[in-house]
């Protein structure tokens, strides 16, 4: 009996802790994004030289402009998760799963492109030309500072470790890309 209730309680302290740390993950995570949103809006708002009138109603459209590709990208995240989860078991992943997903993908970046000139278009009633322009340089820069700043951060990560599949596809990788403009 004393080894049940043992067990039990055992059994108890370690779902709790694992709850307890799930949480603290959990709020991690949310405390990483919003200082990585607070960076985000303090470099924009600096490389495009918003005052405070501005940045307001610019602001808003922004922040609705990315709450509505968050949702736009839903399925495809989903889609996405059910594959790792799929590969993480060793099961295998159909041609028609993947076709799925890049269906999905295709359809989403149209969408995102549309949805890309109707905000431009809103943002152009607030702002100049000038600053929606340097907006959007300043996005693509932040963007690719902070994944520099996460590849520096994390040494494991997946586009530094993935496999070679042949010798021919790391030659292709290391060729330089070439300017396609007409003369």
């Amino acid at each position: 009996m004393k080894t049940k209730v043992l067990v039990v309680l055992l059994w108890g302290l370690s779902v709790s802790s694992g709850l307890f740390a799930q949480q603290q993950t959990e709020e991690q995570r949310r405390a990483r994004f919003e200082k990585f949103q607070a960076e985000r809006v303090d470099f924009i708002t600096k490389a495009v030289g918003l005052t405070d009138e501005e940045g307001s109603a610019f602001w808003q459209i922004v922040n609705d402009l990315q709450t509505q590709k968050f949702e736009l990208n839903k399925p495809l995240r989903e889609e996405l998760r059910k594959i790792r989860e799929a590969k993480r078991k060793n099961a295998t992943v159909s041609e028609a799963q993947y076709k799925k997903v890049i269906e999905l993908k295709n359809s989403i970046r149209i969408k995102e492109a549309q949805l890309d000139q109707e905000y431009s278009t809103k943002l152009l009633k607030v702002v100049s030309a000038e600053k929606v322009f340097l907006y959007q340089n300043a996005e693509q820069e932040f963007g690719q500072k902070a994944l520099e700043s996460r590849r520096g951060r994390n040494t494991q990560s997946s586009l530094h470790n993935r496999p070679q599949k042949t010798e021919k596809s790391a030659d292709a990788r290391r060729t330089p890309r070439r300017n396609h403009t007409k003369v």
